[in-house]
């Protein structure tokens, strides 16, 4: 990890660091296996900040610039969780950066500012087809619900 820094994203970043910030994002969402259940329309940019300033968001930094980002819903922004807990919703590495083991070390810093504030449990979801992050999810301790089933049927 030299030359890297993971931290707290700043919600007064400036206007160009969000556009950064946003560019990986947009970069992550394009690469995500996507099927019936995880797939969404993109935010706006607008919409995009406004969501992230209410989550704990955390970035991976080279150089200054940002080349990971993974976010935490917080409570009362997600009506399934409880008052300690947590949700991660996404996790983005540059392509540039990937298998540096960025991403595992970025929701392990995520998870223990998480554990620090109090929070108990932290879930995620995805998509069997995005065996990089189930490799991640896993080494960090989570572990599987009951599987279920989604039905889709061309019209």
């Amino acid at each position: 990890m030299a030359g890297y820094e993971v931290g707290r994203w700043d919600n007064a970043a400036t206007e160009a660091e969000w556009d950064a910030l946003y560019r990986l994002h947009r970069q992550g969402e394009a690469d995500v296996p996507r099927n019936p259940t995880t797939s969404s329309a993109p935010l706006s940019r607008e919409d995009w900040q406004r969501t992230l300033s209410e989550e704990a968001v955390f970035v991976v930094r080279d150089r200054g610039e940002p080349v990971g980002l993974t976010r935490l819903t917080l409570p009362g922004h997600h009506p399934l969780q409880t008052a300690r807990e947590v949700e991660s919703d996404f996790t983005a590495t540059h392509p540039a950066h990937r298998s540096h083991g960025l991403a595992t070390v970025l929701k392990a810093h995520a998870l223990a500012w998480a554990a620090a504030e109090g929070y108990v449990v932290a879930g995620t979801g995805g998509t069997v087809l995005n065996l990089s992050m189930l490799r991640v999810n896993t080494r960090l301790g989570y572990v599987t619900e009951p599987m279920w089933v989604t039905w889709e049927r061309h019209l």
